[in-house]
């Protein structure tokens, strides 16, 4: 028997008995065929997660599996998308490694209800996981990075900076600081990214590599000028967390830049506002003629360096 399918199965296909009612030619054939249902439409996105850049050489392996899929999945939920599929592409140092990123990716497949519909495993001297995910969406109802529109509200629905602040505790040593479950759990917004397109939403994005960075996304996007007012971010519940362990400053800087807080970024029309603030949605600032992000503190123009996470710098 050959080992590597045999692991595929038994450490993956076995233990994600679910398939989803699309789907007509499931896990373990040369490809996974899927029926789109009339009046939807199929929203696909890819990650990559690399051990010693998404997660620390010392993270349990296990919790990195969890967070790829994760992450992955933030990408249908600034979408809109109901989730259904994962592909993977494993790439693992050993079997133990396998192993062990498998029961993460398992325990969030199952958690979410979705099928994994194939993929491939390699040895390698990095572990490695890349994530494909699926899901439907009425057709023409997805929310883009391009559809803001001048006049349009700014508006937040999760909280800044937790996550990096958790990894500024690990990379210190405390692993078991207040932030570090923050830093270690992501938890993708599918069912609010649903409400939100049902709402009436039309542009989103979920933040991943830091808020002024990922504003300039839409910015660029939806050729207009976004304006986020400071004293709007002081009222998430996470500004009242930080500061009493990392002081004002920093706690602001990580808020701005941190990255990985897959809370969904979005515009909305301003008929729109008390049903956003019914639903725990924190409005940061205006749309605007322009093509730039300002940084505002009581209306006026403060300046700030955009410092989200690059690749490549």
């Amino acid at each position: 028997m050959n080992h590597e399918f045999d692991a595929i199965r038994r450490l993956f296909q076995q233990r994600v008995p679910f398939t989803h009612q699309t789907t007509t030619v499931h896990n373990g054939d040369d490809a996974s065929v899927h029926d789109i249902p009339e009046g939807f439409e199929m929203v696909i996105s890819t990650d990559t997660a690399v051990q010693a850049i998404h997660w620390p050489v010392d993270m349990p392996l296990n919790i990195a599996g969890a967070r790829a899929v994760n992450a992955a999945l933030s990408d249908l939920a600034a979408m809109g998308a109901m989730p259904a599929w994962i592909w993977l592409a494993i790439s693992a140092k050993d079997k133990q490694s396998l192993a062990q990123m498998s029961d993460g990716i398992v325990q969030t497949c199952l958690a979410h209800n979705i099928e994994l519909a194939g993929g491939d495993t390699t040895r390698s001297a990095t572990n490695a996981i890349n994530v494909t995910v699926g899901g439907l969406i009425p057709k023409g109802s997805a929310m883009t990075r391009t559809s803001a529109k001048r006049d349009d509200e700014i508006w937040l629905l999760g909280e800044l900076g937790l996550s990096a602040a958790g990894l500024k505790q690990w990379q210190s040593g405390d692993i078991n600081g207040k932030f570090v479950p923050h830093f270690q759990t992501i938890k993708p917004q599918l069912k609010q990214g649903i409400q939100l397109r049902e709402l009436g939403v039309q542009c989103c994005l979920d933040v991943s590599d830091g808020l002024l960075q990922d504003t300039g996304h839409l910015c660029h996007g939806s050729n207009l000028s976004f304006e986020i007012e400071v004293t709007k971010l002081q009222t998430l519940q996470s500004y009242q967390q930080l500061p009493p362990l990392f002081g004002e400053e920093k706690s602001l800087e990580m808020m701005l830049n941190g990255g990985e807080d897959y809370a969904l970024l979005f515009t909305a029309k301003p008929s729109l506002h008390s049903k956003l603030l019914n639903i725990g949605a924190h409005h940061i600032g205006q749309c605007v003629s322009g093509d730039s992000v300002h940084l505002k503190n009581k209306g006026q123009i403060i300046d700030y360096t955009m410092n989200g996470f690059d690749h490549f710098a």
